[in-house]
């Protein structure tokens, strides 16, 4: 199971590559072909991250609240609502895949070319957001499976266990502002 998701995250990650290699050469145009292909690396990458951190505490959650609702299924609302917040991490960086598709058409389509620094720089623009939901995703679904403990004994303790929740989801938070931040004014200096 390991094997076959790191096998399809590499492929995910390498196709535009692919696709961008087989125009690149020695000439400028094949250096700014490659300036998109970092571009659409980065995106990708912002997606695919946030959306393995999302699964993984979404799936570490629903762990922990099957166990709970065996025992009281009347709790199944609050159960989803904390099965619900570690997948948030994943849309944060789907809009930032998504906000370059829209903004950055004029380069998608060709008509703004890029260089290879500048596709680096749009790939490293993706990656607060990347790494934030990555990593807060599995420790929000810690924060929520310990709460369903703590609704097990009282179910009236679920705007504490969502409020602890929603600390961890703070730092996702900041890493998808930060990447949003930098592509918007990427795009002010590329673009005009």
């Amino acid at each position: 199971m390991r094997t076959s998701t790191s096998l399809a995250l590499t492929l995910g990650l390498l196709a535009p590559l692919t696709a961008f290699a087989q125009n690149a050469g020695t000439t400028m145009a094949g250096s700014i072909q490659w300036g998109l292909a970092f571009a659409f690396l980065g995106v990708a990458t912002a997606t695919f991250l946030s959306c393995i951190g999302s699964i993984i505490g979404v799936s570490l959650t629903g762990q922990a609240g099957a166990g709970l609702l065996t025992e009281k299924p009347e709790l199944a609302g609050k159960v989803i609502t904390l099965m619900v917040l570690p997948g948030s991490q994943g849309l944060y960086g789907m809009v930032i895949s998504l906000l370059f598709i829209f903004n950055y058409g004029a380069v998608i389509n060709g008509d703004v070319v890029i260089s290879l620094s500048q596709g680096i720089t749009l790939f490293v623009v993706s990656l607060p957001v990347a790494f934030t939901c990555l990593t807060s995703a599995p420790y929000q679904a810690k924060v929520c499976a310990a709460g369903m403990h703590m609704l097990a004994k009282d179910d009236k303790l679920a705007g504490r266990v969502i409020t602890m929740a929603a600390l961890v989801e703070t730092y996702a938070l900041l890493g998808f502002l930060i990447s949003f931040f930098m592509l918007n004014s990427f795009k002010a200096g590329l673009l005009g």
